[in-house]
């Protein structure tokens, strides 16, 4: 029996599906792995809401569950997948601090869904696709956040240091928990931590992270679940990394700093570095693959090339040899006919006999140089026969 997969993404938030799709494939199961939520929707109410959890412990899986929810007089059946374990979103901006100076940055908000508050998606598919991403959350709540949360505190910044200051990043936290708490609320998501990445180095691994998720996504690769899942866990020490670094900037303002806290923040930064060298271990090994491969064609392209170059230079030597004798032929030819003509033996017969044999020499040539089918008919005149000629033009002989 084969899985039903809701979440085909590590980006997938949630999805409305039609219930009846799933309960007439009797061939395909329903599995909810952690922190994922499915609820039932019967004619616009929500019915009972079921996690991984639950699933075990119930006799006859999802099919036995949904087949004793769904009534048989119902008309409209839909299953609310979800996803309620933390995620994190990164909404880009561009702004100024107080000095005019130019800031770029992400907004790094983790949020997580409380069970109770799935059903509140409806809200959010009632006018939309039946599948939430994560950037089409991030779309929605990319506009607020930057005017409700970056742009009043960039104007408290007075130079760029006091981005990394610890009153800086306890503001944006708190003012992101105010503002953003009614629209979060409304979608069914509770925020758990805010915090600002304006750090360049730190701004290029997200993007980096990013790239690669979605390059998985749209290539065709072997093994992709190992390959995202792998890529998830870089991109949340990424973020872990950078989250302990703002606890610590904010203890060491309060004069908190703990051993434990520095002890954290220290491995974090050692297995990041673990996994940045062995990325770069693999994209190391990938270049010298790719040059191998690059090196061995242009081998072989400059091979090619030079036979294609020599045999040119053959047949233009060839061709010239060939053009020289023929014209030296000529020479002699002419040569010989104005002797015949100071002579007086300049007669009808021999001008006939030197166009024969001129003629036919220029047969031989010209198909040695590959000019004229060596199958072509020759007079016994030594006149070449065109395959459109009835006569010989030279001796008048019909063609048969």
């Amino acid at each position: 029996m084969s899985n039903y997969r809701w979440r085909d993404s590590p980006d997938t938030i949630a999805r409305l599906v039609n219930a009846d799709k799933i309960q007439t494939t009797s061939s395909q199961q329903v599995l909810l792995k952690p922190n994922e939520a499915c609820a039932l929707i019967v004619d616009g109410r929500v019915g009972d809401i079921l996690t991984e959890t639950l699933l075990k412990s119930m006799a006859g899986g999802f099919a036995r569950w949904l087949g004793d929810k769904v009534g048989v007089t119902a008309n409209d059946r839909r299953l609310l997948f979800a996803m309620t374990g933390p995620m994190d979103y990164w909404i880009p901006f561009e702004g100024q601090i107080a000095n005019g100076e130019a800031v770029k940055g992400f907004a790094n908000f983790r949020l997580r869904m409380n069970l109770e508050d799935v059903p509140k998606l409806l809200n959010y598919f009632a006018n939309n696709n039946p599948t939430l991403t994560r950037e089409g959350l991030i779309g929605i709540i990319a506009t607020e956040v930057r005017a409700r949360v970056v742009t009043p505190c960039l104007a408290t910044c007075s130079s760029a240091a006091d981005l990394r200051s610890a009153m800086f990043l306890e503001r944006f936290e708190m003012t992101a928990e105010s503002e953003m708490r009614n629209l979060l609320s409304n979608l069914g998501f509770t925020m758990l931590k805010a915090f600002p990445i304006t750090n360049p180095t730190d701004m290029e691994k997200v993007a980096e992270h990013r790239a690669k998720v979605q390059a998985q996504m749209d290539g065709n690769q072997v093994n992709v679940e190992a390959q995202l899942a792998h890529f998830s866990q870089t991109e949340a020490l990424t973020l872990a990394r950078i989250e302990v670094e703002t606890n610590v900037a904010r203890a060491k303002a309060r004069g908190q700093v703990t051993v434990e806290l520095e002890s954290e923040l220290k491995e974090l930064r050692a297995q990041e570095a673990k996994w940045d060298s062995e990325i770069n271990y693999e994209r190391n090994k990938m270049e010298i693959r790719v040059d191998e491969a690059d090196a061995k064609t242009k081998r072989a392209m400059d091979m090619f090339a030079q036979v294609q170059a020599k045999k040119a230079d053959r047949i233009a030597n060839q061709q010239n040899f060939q053009q020289q004798r023929m014209d030296s032929q000529n020479d002699f030819q002419q040569k010989m006919m104005e002797m015949a003509a100071e002579n007086g033996a300049l007669t009808p017969e021999v001008m006939q006999e030197m166009l024969r044999q001129q003629t036919a020499q220029k047969a031989v040539d010209v198909g040695r140089t590959g000019g004229v089918n060596s199958s072509a008919k020759v007079c016994s005149c030594g006149t070449v026969l065109q395959p459109t000629w009835k006569a010989c033009p030279n001796c008048g002989s019909p063609i048969v």
